[in-house]
């Protein structure tokens, strides 16, 4: 198959989290399967094209990613009339190749979902409590930064649900446009089903691929570091402020524990403030405890993984996220939340501790159990990285996603002859 990737991220100048590294390992794969690709993507600072491991990749320089989708569909339209592409797949997250689609309307499309606008905002924004009780607090809020008070208003997120409800309507619409929905997650399958009103019979379970590298592979399992590690980008639905939360616990228990913040900053509960400072902030008490690295490029992962003795990704809710294969690689003790995909990477338990989301009890609990008993840690170190090389192998999912494309392109080829029909 000739296969073209659209999306705004692609290491190693768009290497902005877990959307990028999974087109990445897709095209290797897929490639290795002896199937021609080509990715359209973006650059902060640089356009053209190159082959890199024997994929052509197509780089805008664009900083913005509303903005990518028009000159990125053009370029992808002019290099679609010289190649005649078999399948355009593309994320879900701002509908990247919504221009494509639109200027090449025959091409099969598969949308594959990670975690669209609006289930980010709603696991970032949402209470869990009385809409009374939130309109108060919204009240009152406004008053002490010194605003003209709005019941049930709050001016720091308002732009952002605005924006929020703007974007779900152009990636809801650019989805019912795909001839196939491929979701990493069932649970989040599931879930785009009921919210935007997906036919379910295009959607299919079709899990990221991971190619682990050597350095990953060859870290060993019995470290003895005592660095408790949390990967991915500091915000509210990856549970970091949960996290902070369990900190004091566990140092007052194991006050020799490091703990390390690997990912760059997003906003905090506290309107203009990023999340590290916020957080930064809370931990002055203990701040010989943590550290914070910053993003840090996809290449220096297996060095901080290597000095480390537990991940921790005690998500609120979390589709199927890329540093949990890494850290499978890797063979750390792994403490993830059992809200979304992660029961099934890390095999409802067997290949790592599940928690419950929005628990700093039950995070410390773990935490503490995995210091405390070092053989169970390389245990599950062990089951880990023996799933990621059984279930998450190019041969198994390639598959899957060679399938996955191949009922793309049949229900695409069906709509054209019965449009011809009609006409």
């Amino acid at each position: 198959m000739k296969i073209a990737f659209i999306s705004y991220e692609y290491p190693p100048d768009a290497a902005y989290g877990g959307i990028g590294t999974y087109v990445f390992q897709a095209a290797r794969m897929l490639r290795e399967r002896g199937h021609y690709v080509e990715v359209f993507t973006s650059s902060p600072y640089r356009s053209g094209s190159e082959i890199e491991d024997g994929v052509l990749v197509h780089r805008v320089n664009e900083k913005e990613q509303q903005n990518f989708s028009l000159p990125i569909g053009q370029i992808f339209a002019n290099r679609h009339a010289e190649v005649q592409f078999d399948l355009l797949e593309g994320p879900d997250y701002a509908a990247d190749a919504r221009e494509a689609v639109r200027l090449v309307p025959e091409i099969p499309l598969v949308i594959k979902l990670h975690t669209p606008s609006i289930l980010l905002f709603k696991l970032n924004h949402y209470k869990p409590e009385s809409a009374f009780l939130r309109k108060t607090s919204l009240y009152f809020k406004s008053l002490l930064r010194g605003e003209k008070p709005s019941w049930g208003y709050d001016p720091s997120i308002e732009a952002y649900r605005l924006h929020t409800l703007k974007a779900n309507e152009i990636e809801r619409s650019h989805a019912l446009e795909a001839d196939e929905i491929a979701t990493p997650s069932k649970a989040l399958g599931n879930i785009m089903i009921q919210e935007w009103g997906i036919d379910e019979a295009i959607v299919s379970h079709v899990p990221y691929p991971y190619i682990p590298t050597e350095k990953l592979l060859t870290i060993p399992v019995d470290t003895n570091t005592n660095v408790v590690a949390f990967l991915g980008r500091l915000e509210i639905r990856k549970g970091v402020l949960d996290l902070a939360k369990a900190i004091p616990i566990i140092l007052r228990r194991h006050p020799e524990v490091k703990f390390r913040f690997v990912g760059s900053s997003e906003p905090s509960p506290k309107p203009n403030v990023p999340m590290q400072q916020y957080l930064e902030h809370a931990f002055r008490p203990y701040a010989r405890s943590v550290e914070f690295t910053g993003f840090v490029p996809p290449g220096c992962i297996p060095d901080i993984l290597a000095t480390t003795d537990i991940c921790i990704f005690p998500s609120i809710w979390e589709n199927f996220p890329c540093v949990c294969l890494e850290s499978m690689a890797a063979a750390r003790g792994i403490i993830g939340s059992n809200a979304g995909g992660m029961t099934d990477m890390l095999d409802a338990g067997r290949a790592g501790k599940l928690i419950p989301p929005r628990s700093p009890e039950k995070i410390a609990e773990a935490v503490i159990e995995l210091l405390e008993d070092p053989v169970l840690r390389m245990a599950l170190g062990r089951a880990a990285r023996d799933r990621l090389l059984l279930e998450y192998n190019i041969d198994r999912i390639s598959t899957l996603q060679e399938a996955s494309y191949t009922r793309a392109i049949t229900r695409r080829r069906a709509k054209e002859i019965r449009l011809k029909m009609v006409s």
